[in-house]
């Protein structure tokens, strides 16, 4: 019995050429969390939300006769998610927390799609209110490391920047509102050119002395 409407191998190659065409596939690790003023800090979060841009719920508008319309929401400017941080011998997560608690309760922060030396897309999350839950001691878990959960809210607006390989912004992307200053961000983490301007990033440069993962 035949196929009413077999799959012929040239459907396949053209469905493949396609396929390349939208790129590889990113991968879950493909990313980090860049807390502004603590750049090194990025190496400590397990895992965070990645920012995507969409609307409010939809609202019900009864008509007469039964009839119910949609309108759709807003575009939606406040997200919220979880952190998972590592801690550490020398109390990052701990050092973290007063950083944190020392700006007010919140700092901004980025994203990357990538390595922050060389990556396809950069996020900018504002605003950022980040809690710290206790992390857990157990005489049992030999194999487990301690994390921290923070739960964290922040504003998002959808800006977004094409990186080249180089650092530099690919043609056509100049355009888009905040990318000129997450652009000079992303020198300076690449650099790593960051210096202590409060209580919080002296005490972080404390720890380092103490024993840290770059020392």
């Amino acid at each position: 019995m035949r196929q009413v409407n077999p799959i012929l191998l040239s459907q396949m190659k053209n469905d493949s050429l396609a396929i390349q065409q939208l790129g590889s596939p990113i991968l879950a690790c493909q990313g980090m969390f860049v807390p502004r003023g603590l750049e090194d800090y990025r190496f400590l979060i397990k895992s965070c939300p990645r920012p995507i841009i969409t609307n409010d719920d939809p609202v019900q508008v009864q008509y007469p006769g039964g009839h119910t319309g949609i309108v759709a929401g807003p575009p939606k400017d406040w997200y919220t998610g979880t952190l998972q941080l590592l801690e550490t011998e020398a109390g990052h997560g701990q050092l973290f927390a007063d950083y944190v608690v020392a700006n007010g309760g919140m700092i901004d922060c980025d994203y990357y799609d990538g390595h922050v030396a060389s990556f396809t897309r950069a996020y900018e999350l504002e605003n950022c209110a980040i809690r710290f839950e206790m992390a857990e001691f157990d005489t049992e878990s030999r194999s487990q490391v301690m994390i921290i959960s923070c739960p964290i809210d922040f504003n998002f607006y959808g800006n977004f920047a094409s990186i080249g390989g180089n650092g530099t912004v690919l043609p056509g992307q100049r355009g888009v509102a905040g990318v000129e200053g997450l652009i000079n961000r992303v020198q300076s983490v690449v650099s790593a050119a960051q210096s202590a301007t409060n209580l919080a990033r002296s005490a972080t440069n404390v720890a380092r002395q103490i024993g840290s993962l770059f020392g």
